[in-house]
């Protein structure tokens, strides 16, 4: 199938994270481009149609994947918090368990590596445990641990560099202690 430089990218974004939502891929290729296209449904559908690709419904979106995968809500939720960062992020990609998603975003001092960390009702403890091994001494990292509910800020105890976030319906929502 021949693919236009949008269709390759979503295609390179889709072998990097597996599954994404519609309007996220809009984002993504419309930061890449410089452009302010409405909407990608017709290069979608054609990769639907003559490509190895599906269309989802999910709620008023659609989940975008490859034929027989099984979506992956934490990479979606984690997308969400990477696109909170756009313009300035340089950099992404998936990352393994229990970080979903690693960036990197530039600002004047110098470039923040930023990890997303989704974190399940329950285990609290053990990320809080994973995160106080492995970054308690990069001061250029920053942890943002992507929860459930706020009440979750209460049992996630470490003293790296870190931020909480939260999906809402209004997009993500970032806290402090």
């Amino acid at each position: 199938m021949y693919m236009n430089a949008f269709q390759q990218y979503i295609a390179e974004l889709l072998d990097e994270y597996d599954t994404l939502l519609s309007r996220q891929l809009l984002a993504a290729v419309n930061f890449k481009f410089k452009l302010e296209l409405p909407n990608i449904d017709g290069y979608t559908m054609q990769m639907c149609r003559y490509g190895d690709y599906a269309k989802v419904a999910h709620g008023g979106d659609y989940i975008f994947c490859r034929k027989s995968c099984e979506p992956d809500y934490d990479i979606i939720r984690a997308f969400d918090v990477m696109l909170s960062f756009q313009p300035k992020v340089v950099w992404h990609r998936r990352s393994r368990e229990p970080v979903a998603m690693r960036f990197f975003v530039s600002t004047l001092k110098h470039d923040k590596e930023m990890l997303v960390i989704p974190v399940r009702q329950g285990s609290e403890y053990k990320i809080s445990s994973y995160v106080a091994d492995k970054f308690d001494n990069a001061p250029c990292v920053v942890v943002i641990f992507l929860l459930e509910t706020k009440e979750q800020i209460q049992r996630i105890r470490v003293d790296c560099n870190y931020r909480f976030a939260l999906i809402t319906s209004n997009g993500v929502a970032f806290f402090k202690r």
